[in-house]
């Protein structure tokens, strides 16, 4: 078989992991399973495209084999302006959301523990439990969150659940003076009735959250919004280590996007206890010795081998891929293909897959595998990086166009910060509503550009997409990542 045959034959899977259906043949596992459930993760944090809906969707798929229940709580469609209305004045900010989550969180276990077959006691705190689920949400258990989202009304009394079980209808709010029907009163009833109940169990319940950065574009600049996910990793935490002791595998987990979990100490400084309980998806290549068969290597090569019966082991990329036949050069000298593309990346999986996609895609049309294939597959992944891009910018610079139009002017050159500034007067970019120097530092946020410094014997470069806590360092030279330059050069809005 030859390289182009491999490369036509190979499905390098959908870039978002969430709609991947072909991913459990291909899942790259790196120790999730043990990493994340069985030891004190709460959190898993990655920068978007890393594959934290990937990973969301695999241990999902692992609940029959591990004999746990799990729920996914996505929160795609979720009414997030709904919530926001719903803050508890008995708490200060930024916790003041604690007691609407806290009722999504156990009314899920709530419903688990119901839903086990394998579960059923005579005991009269299961017995309270069901009649609680029964009456509360009636037969239809799907979609808790968004439901109960939608029937809490926050009162002069506090936040009051309207009912949709059969003792009550959608329409009539439960009396006042019915204490279990004021959250607050119903969380501390409804957590004992559940910790009961997974203490007698000895059964194992997992809930996830993902999705929670879908909103994120929408409410950048609305402090309610991070407090109330902040709101949520509190009552994650404090809902985890109460249970740790009882049931050690069963927990709540929060995916989120890692550039808004680092501004929580902005809003927060005591969510800095998080970080103990925290899984970090991180691809990232930053020394020489991260070469030698890194994991992003692993997961294409795994797609491939999964493709084409022909090829096996760790070489199989570079079957395909072959230098000799393609040529690839950077700075003047020649390169192999893996190190052209990740350079090329934000070193996620969403980009690497859709680089190879924009590859064979160019190869189909032109029925060959070389330069000039990869030269236009670079052309429409760069645009396509750039679409990624916008989507992320737009809520915070709505004329991307006028952005756009300045990095192109930059060069792919190293630049000084006055040499930006110089550039961004001159072209009349007031209209970006941000200084040249705090653009350039939201630039080097969403890893556009990363700062380089010359030594002697090479070049260094820092990179938020190497390091998510570093910062842009304004006395050093920076450039655009290289990723972007052909696609400045040939997108248009």
């Amino acid at each position: 078989m030859n390289a182009l045959t491999a490369l036509l034959q190979t499905d390098f899977g959908n870039p978002d992991g969430l709609y991947d259906s072909n991913l459990e043949n291909y899942f790259l596992d790196q120790g999730y399973w043990n990493e994340i459930v069985e030891e004190k993760t709460f959190f898993i944090i990655g920068r978007k495209g890393t594959g934290k809906s990937a990973i969301y969707n695999w241990i999902y798929n692992r609940q029959f084999e591990k004999a746990i229940l799990i729920s996914n709580l996505s929160f795609r469609s979720f009414p997030f302006e709904k919530l926001l209305r719903l803050s508890d004045d008995d708490f200060t900010r930024p916790n003041q959301y604690q007691s609407i989550w806290k009722y999504i969180i156990l009314s899920e276990f709530a419903k688990q523990i119901v839903l086990d077959q394998q579960y059923e006691p005579n005991t009269e705190v299961y017995k309270e439990l069901v009649e609680f689920v029964n009456e509360r949400f009636g037969k239809n258990l799907k979609d808790l969150h968004s439901k109960i989202t939608t029937h809490t009304k926050k009162t002069e009394f506090g936040l009051q659940y309207k009912g949709i079980g059969p003792k009550s209808s959608s329409e009539s709010t439960l009396k006042i003076d019915d204490g279990l029907d004021n959250i607050s009163e119903i969380n501390i009833r409804l957590e004992f009735l559940v910790l009961e109940n997974i203490e007698i169990s000895k059964r194992p319940y997992l809930i996830q959250f993902d999705q929670l950065d879908d909103n994120y574009t929408l409410y950048i600049d609305n402090k309610k919004y991070f407090e109330s996910l902040i709101s949520l990793f509190k009552v994650i935490y404090a809902l985890n280590s109460t249970i740790s002791p009882i049931s050690p595998q069963t927990k709540v987990l929060g995916y989120l996007r890692s550039d808004i979990f680092y501004h929580f100490s902005s809003h927060d400084p005591d969510s800095a206890k998080f970080d103990y309980h925290t899984y970090h998806i991180n691809w990232a290549i930053t020394n020489r010795t991260d070469w030698n068969n890194p994991p992003l290597l692993q997961l294409i090569n795994a797609r491939i081998q999964n493709s084409v019966e022909e090829l096996d082991g760790d070489k199989s990329f570079f079957y395909i891929f072959n230098r000799n036949f393609i040529k690839l050069t950077e700075n003047g000298k020649p390169i192999e293909p893996f190190r052209y593309i990740i350079h090329r990346t934000f070193h996620r999986p969403r980009d690497l897959v859709q680089f190879c996609i924009k590859v064979q895609e160019q190869a189909k049309a032109s029925k060959k595998l070389d330069y000039e294939t990869f030269n236009a597959a670079e052309k429409e992944y760069s645009s396509w990086l750039i679409d990624e891009l916008k989507n992320e910018i737009a809520p915070v610079i709505p004329n991307t166009n006028t952005l756009f139009t300045l990095l192109r002017t930059i060069g792919t050159k190293p630049f000084a910060a006055s040499a930006f500034k110089t550039k961004f007067f001159q072209s009349g970019n007031r209209n970006l509503n941000k200084s040249p120097e705090a653009l350039l530092r939201y630039l080097y946020e969403l890893g556009i550009i990363q700062n380089v410094n010359f030594t002697k014997s090479r070049m260094e470069l820092y990179s938020i997409i190497r390091n998510e806590k570093s910062n842009y360092e304004p006395r050093m030279k920076a450039e655009l990542h290289s990723g972007l330059i052909k696609g400045l050069h040939t997108y248009r809005e």
